[in-house]
């Protein structure tokens, strides 16, 4: 999904996100952001250091690098800063990838994308 592909089937943000998130080095990046994260939250409540929170939007470098020099896909302001819908869905990615299935999710959308 880039700029170019205004027209589309989908409706669930979830399957417009899939499209978006193909690359195996941004995915990648998406997790090791994900892990940053909640590292980061972590060690903030650990070590009581609440200046470690200023480290959060580092995380979001990570996946931003992964569109930018791989991925190439098209990148709401929104969701690049922050929105529940993204956060949902990067979590959803984690999990699907852990399952083994997301590659079967990218599939899937390809296919009804082509159709």
């Amino acid at each position: 999904m880039n700029n170019q592909t205004l027209d589309h089937p989908f409706t669930d943000y979830w399957d417009i996100f899939l499209l978006k998130h193909q690359h195996p080095i941004n995915i990648t990046l998406h997790i090791l952001g994900i892990f940053f994260f909640y590292s980061l939250l972590f060690y903030t409540w650990k070590l009581q250091n609440f200046w470690l929170l200023l480290g959060l939007p580092l995380t979001q470098l990570l996946g931003l690098t992964g569109h930018f020099l791989f991925e190439r896909s098209h990148i709401d302001l929104q969701d690049a800063v922050f929105s529940w819908r993204a956060s949902y869905c990067l979590g959803r990615m984690l999990i699907r990838i852990f399952m083994g299935k997301y590659r079967d999710d990218i599939r899937q959308r390809q296919e009804r994308l082509n159709n």
